[in-house]
């Protein structure tokens, strides 16, 4: 029932007007729990991306003195992912094209939901 919950969650964040796609992803392995979306390979970006995480997690102590990594975003050609921890060892995969119209404060409430979700798991 609680997986049901999360898929249903993500699949409502992946439909907000200007997100291409979303995906849940296990910090330490890089395992997709969940993605939804409409661009073609959501669960193979959201594998690759997770490893920038996971470089910054080995490179830490160089940007200690920044404080803690809230979120990242990576600017590509034709696109933007954007991390953000999601849960107890989550990360939120969200991938946007270039000025999409997303209403960010509106996704970061629904990733506190969506984290809480993942929490309850």
């Amino acid at each position: 029932m609680k997986q049901q919950r999360l898929r249903d969650a993500l699949e409502a964040m992946a439909a907000a007007p200007g997100l291409e796609g979303c995906a849940l992803v296990e910090v330490e392995g890089g395992m997709v729990w969940h993605h939804a979306g409409h661009i073609e390979g959501v669960q193979t970006f959201a594998e690759a991306a997770s490893d920038y995480w996971r470089l910054y997690t080995r490179l830490a102590d160089q940007f200690k003195d920044l404080g803690e990594l809230r979120a990242s975003a990576m600017i590509h050609a034709h696109g933007r992912i954007t991390l953000l921890p999601c849960g107890a060892g989550m990360l939120l995969v969200t991938l946007t094209r270039h000025k999409s119209e997303v209403d960010w404060t509106a996704w970061q409430h629904k990733t506190k939901e969506l984290a809480r979700l993942v929490d309850q798991i």
